[in-house]
C-alpha cells in the first residue's frame, strides 16, 4: 500500500513539473516574440518617424527658400532665379522619393497625396515664376501647411509607438515575475521529491519486514 502511494505521489509531482516546464517554455516563447516586436517598434520609430520628420523639415526648408527667391527679382535676373528653383526642385524630388519608401498611415497617405498634387501645380507655375508670383506664394503656403499636418502625424504615430513599447516592457516584466514564481514552485517540488525518495522507501521496507511468515 505504501509503495503504491509512493508511486502515485511521484507521478503527481512529475506531472506538476511537466506542466510548469511547459508553461515556462510558452512564456519564454511569448517573451521572445515581445522582444522581437519591441525591436520592430524601435526600428519603426527611427525609420518611419524620425527620418520622415527630417524629410519634412528639409522639404519645408526648400519650399521656404523657393518662396524667398521670388522676392529677389530686384537683385537677380529671371534665368538665375529659375536655375535656383530648378536645383531646389531636384532636391525636393529626392526627398519625396525617400519619403515614399517609408511606411505611411492612411491619414498620412491622404495628406501626402494632396502635397504631391499641389507640388505638380507648382511645377507648372514655376516655369514662369516672375509672371506667377502671387499664385506661387499661395501654393507655397499651402505646401507648408500640408507639411505641418504631416509633422503632426509623426508626433501622433510616435506617441502610439512609445505607448506600444511601454506595454511590451510591462508585459515582459509580468512574464518574468511569473517565471520566477514557477521556478520557486519547481524548486519546492524538487525538494519534496528528494524528501519522499528518502522517507517513503524506508517505511516500505519496515512494512515488508513485518509481513507474517507462512
Amino acid at each position: 500500500m505504501h509503495f503504491s502511494y509512493f508511486i502515485q505521489q511521484k507521478l503527481k509531482l512529475a506531472s506538476a513539473i511537466t506542466i510548469i516546464l511547459v508553461i515556462v517554455l510558452i512564456n519564454n516563447r511569448w517573451e521572445n516574440n515581445n522582444i522581437n516586436e519591441l525591436g520592430e517598434t524601435f526600428g519603426s520609430v527611427y525609420k518611419d518617424r524620425l527620418l520622415v520628420e527630417n524629410y519634412i523639415f528639409k522639404l519645408a526648408t526648400a519650399t521656404q527658400e523657393k518662396k524667398y527667391l521670388l522676392t529677389q527679382y530686384d537683385s537677380k535676373i529671371d534665368s538665375k532665379i529659375k536655375s535656383e528653383i530648378l536645383a531646389l526642385n531636384n532636391k525636393i524630388d529626392f526627398l519625396l522619393k525617400d519619403y515614399q519608401n517609408t511606411y505611411l498611415t492612411v491619414a498620412e497617405k491622404a495628406v501626402f497625396k494632396d502635397f504631391l498634387q499641389n507640388n505638380y501645380k507648382l511645377r507648372t507655375l514655376e516655369k514662369k515664376p516672375k509672371q506667377e508670383i502671387a499664385g506661387l506664394n499661395i501654393l507655397y503656403d499651402k505646401n507648408i501647411k500640408l507639411l505641418n499636418e504631416l509633422s503632426k502625424i509623426q508626433m501622433t504615430e510616435g506617441e502610439a509607438l512609445y505607448k506600444n513599447s511601454r506595454s511590451i516592457v510591462t508585459s515582459n516584466a509580468s512574464i518574468s515575475y511569473l517565471e520566477l514564481g514557477l521556478l520557486i514552485i519547481l524548486g519546492l517540488i524538487t525538494q519534496a521529491l528528494i524528501f519522499n525518495s528518502k522517507s517513503i522507501p524506508v517505511n516500505f521496507r519496515k512494512d515488508k519486514n513485518n509481513l507474517p511468515l507462512n
